[in-house]
């Protein structure tokens, strides 16, 4: 049972914005709340009270204007899963497809599983692939910030009090890029990812002219990996590039870790879902831009 204070359902980001600062630090905004609820019945977070973002249109909404993407923050996984724009980006598709059961994809949003900052947020490690920002909004007005630098640990963000995440921006991947996401998890569907794996190529005469790998549940907060990117990048797509890939990523997963428990298990996990995905991009079906 919720015990809170007030809870406000504004129409306007200006109303909630205002609410906010107001309330001086007291009031939180509510995304899709499939996070932030649960936590707070259980007793594990407390607070005085909720600005509901849910009624709010300029938070909603996706769309592209020439090769920028822009997802309002309260789009849900099933909007992200679903969209048409969203196929040059086929590995925020994919990474949103992967997100718990039908009922949270239907009710959790973009906006806040980046402000819940898990390890393992899915959508999060296929946004820091795209280098994608986040446009934060406050009474005294906005801000972008990458993805990957609004992080900052277990839970912790630098959104400020007072603000809001507006919307996500990212470039579409150029021609000849194909891209991919995959999780490894307890149980298939409703699980935690104990490890995911986000990759965007892109392919100019017969050679790979540019790489991006994220991987999330490896440290506090999905990154990108420059060392993976490395090993790719020049290369012919082949079955000895996998190979290769997969020793330099376990090398890579066992330097971030160090000796951590998880450090045996995740090194060999990474040597599969990095398979599995290097050969679908590289031989199957991942979506091709071009």
């Amino acid at each position: 049972m919720l015990n809170l204070s007030a809870y406000y359902q504004p129409d306007s980001l200006a109303e909630a914005l205002a609410l906010l600062t107001h309330s001086g630090g007291e009031l939180r905004p509510l995304a899709g709340g499939t996070d932030l609820v649960p936590a707070l019945a259980k007793g594990e977070t407390h607070l005085d009270g909720l600005v509901d973002l849910c009624k709010i249109p300029e938070l909603r909404g996706i769309s592209r204007v020439d090769d920028q993407i822009r997802i309002g923050s309260l789009s849900t996984f099933r909007d992200i899963e679903n969209s048409p724009l969203l196929q040059p980006a086929s590995l925020l598709r994919e990474a949103a497809a992967a997100v718990g059961s039908p009922q949270i994809r239907s009710q959790g949003t973009i906006g806040g599983n980046i402000a819940n900052a898990s390890p393992a947020a899915d959508t999060v490690t296929a946004l820091v692939a795209l280098k994608a920002l986040a446009t934060l909004e406050s009474a005294a007005g906005s801000r972008s910030v990458p993805v990957s630098e609004l992080l900052c640990g277990v839970g912790k963000t630098k959104i400020r009090p007072g603000e809001v995440i507006k919307e996500i921006l990212f470039q579409v991947p150029p021609q000849g890029s194909s891209s991919g996401f995959i999780k490894l998890g307890r149980r298939k569907a409703l699980a935690i990812a104990r490890m995911n794996l986000a990759i965007i190529i892109t392919v100019e005469a017969g050679r790979i002219s540019r790489a991006r790998v994220a991987l999330g549940a490896v440290g506090p907060n999905p990154s990108r990996r420059p060392a993976l990117e490395l090993v790719l990048i020049g290369q012919e797509q082949s079955l000895p590039l996998i190979d290769t890939f997969i020793i330099a990523a376990e090398k890579e997963v066992s330097q971030m870790l160090g000796t951590r428990p998880s450090v045996s298990y995740k090194r060999e996990a990474v040597k599969g879902i990095a398979r599995e995905l290097l050969h679908r991009l590289f031989f199957g079906t991942g979506q091709v831009v071009g």
